[in-house]
């Protein structure tokens, strides 16, 4: 009788301990495919709660750049130190365009040619609009919906130099990432904003394009 009763503990045991094991694995599995089929949300490389203030404002200037609104986009550049246009991370703040938040206001009106730089490896002049230089140096993806963003970090680089911090020792920077698509691409790009203090208020002093360079 003591042995029927032993093996009829152990019987259900086993009942429990399957059941269990059952209900985790399914758990577990339905977590990771809700995971999986959810919207990816943007990812962002700090862990620091001051940064949802540049994550707010870097998110801002994104979406009037998205919707060609230069006039609001004019309301956070820097008023003293104005926009610094850069189409390379390797910046030069003596050839770089430099906008007043005014210049800026009026970038989809502006017909005239202005020299942004040279193109890495070639060193041809950079010779467009300012519209058409926003379309390809600063808003060539959706950076709305960039899915890593980094602060105060380079999340990615190629042989250029970086030298944001140099150039801006004050300002903070905030990084809207576009990953490559695959392991063997390098169409990485990255939307590099820059911002420094205005009297206890951050404002927006450049935007750097960076991208693959060999």
């Amino acid at each position: 009788m003591k042995k029927q009763f032993v093996n009829l503990g152990c019987l259900l045991l086993g009942i429990v301990l399957g059941v269990g094991g059952c209900l985790l694995v399914s758990f577990l599995s339905g977590g990771s495919l809700s995971r999986r089929n959810a919207p990816e949300p943007v990812s962002i490389v700090s862990s620091d709660t001051k940064n949802d203030e540049l994550a707010k404002l870097a998110t801002a200037v994104a979406e009037r750049i998205a919707a060609r609104d230069y006039e609001g986009l004019s309301e956070y550049v820097h008023p003293v130190f104005g926009l610094v246009l850069a189409p390379s991370p390797t910046l030069n703040l003596g050839s770089n365009q430099c906008f007043t938040p005014q210049r800026v206001a009026i970038v989809g009106r502006d017909s005239a040619v202005y020299i942004w730089g040279v193109k890495y490896g070639s060193d041809e002049p950079i010779q467009m609009t300012p519209s058409a230089y926003f379309s390809q140096y600063v808003y060539d993806r959706d950076y709305v919906h960039a899915p890593v963003m980094g602060f105060n970090t380079v999340l990615r680089s190629g042989n250029a130099l970086e030298n944001v911090t140099t150039a801006f020792p004050d300002g903070q920077f905030v990084d809207l990432y576009f990953p490559s698509t695959s392991a063997e691409s390098n169409d990485w790009r990255i939307l590099r904003m820059v911002f420094e203090d205005s009297d206890g208020e951050m404002k927006l002093s450049a935007l750097i394009h960076s991208e693959y360079t060999d």
